[in-house]
């Protein structure tokens, strides 16, 4: 198995990589009807300036699980994490995990977890310690934010 970080490659290995990471995603459509425009109109941009990334994991051609992750000033953000289901509950997730944590320079990124999938993630939740913030529906279907940070009360 093979570590990849998206904003590595070059020509057509990104472009190659870019469209199968987007094909094993694209799931993500049913709940966010706009991601195909989100992934290569917001997302590869902000990996080609340097405030995201893509970090995945191949054996072989199979793409085993990734994560596609924002920082910015004001937000360190998992914005997807996939773990593949013959791959599930064999440690990937923490190996993706803890590179994302390099990136984004904290084990509590923000991050937004569907209700109906809270179970799926639930140890994830509980072995690094992450706090529901807040319930959102912004998106068509109830989440969980974990890990929003606390803002100031401006006056």
């Amino acid at each position: 198995m093979e570590k990849y970080i998206l904003s590595n490659m070059h020509d057509k290995n990104f472009s190659k990589a870019a469209n199968e990471i987007y094909l094993l995603t694209d799931y993500n459509k049913l709940q966010y009807p706009d991601y195909y425009k989100w992934y290569y109109q917001k997302n590869l941009p902000r990996i080609i300036d340097g405030k995201g990334e893509v970090i995945f994991y191949l054996d072989g051609f199979q793409i085993v699980g990734l994560s596609m992750l924002k920082k910015s000033d004001d937000e360190s953000k998992i914005c997807t994490l996939l773990i593949n289901e013959e791959y599930r509950k064999k440690g990937y997730s923490k190996l993706i995990l803890e590179d994302s944590f390099k990136f984004l320079g904290t084990e509590k990124p923000l991050i937004t977890i569907p209700e109906k999938r809270i179970k799926e993630f639930s140890k994830i939740i509980e072995a690094y310690k992450w706090i529901a913030s807040e319930m959102t529906d912004e998106y068509y279907t109830p989440e969980i934010v974990f890990n929003k940070p606390k803002t100031m009360i401006k006056k």
